[in-house]
């Protein structure tokens, strides 16, 4: 059972994507929390709704600034996106190749000279 009064919402300083939500054990342990380099926190209620939508709102109400999804592609070194993810690619890095914002291409689809297409196939 959490004694906590307030979760942790830790999103991109410059960006404002949400990056993660932490309910610790109790208040005390929500003071010892930490951003990490890039990073803001804000605290809100645990009387509050905190889904990811709640706390983007609280983000963008606190930033006035909207932040976006999030939702990057992982282009491989041919271009090719292998993976979709959450992250900030000015944060993050992934094993798997560069990450790109982007809320529509999949796995699959290319990225060439700064843009995505998908390939389609003649049955």
């Amino acid at each position: 059972m959490t004694l906590a009064t307030y979760l942790a919402v830790f999103y991109a300083t410059e960006s404002k994507i949400l990056r993660r939500k932490v309910i610790p054990d109790d208040d005390m342990a929500v003071a010892q929390l930490r951003p990490e380099p890039g990073e803001s926190v804000l605290l809100l209620p645990l009387t509050r709704p905190y889904d990811d939508a709640a706390c983007r709102a609280a983000i963008a109400e606190t930033t006035s600034c909207k932040p976006p999804s999030g939702r990057c592609c992982v282009v491989d070194k041919s271009g090719t996106v292998v993976a979709v993810c959450n992250a900030d690619p000015a944060l993050d890095l992934h094993p798997q190749g560069q990450l790109v914002a982007n809320e529509n291409a999949v796995p699959g689809d290319r990225f060439i000279s700064g843009a995505f297409s998908r390939p389609f196939e003649i049955s």
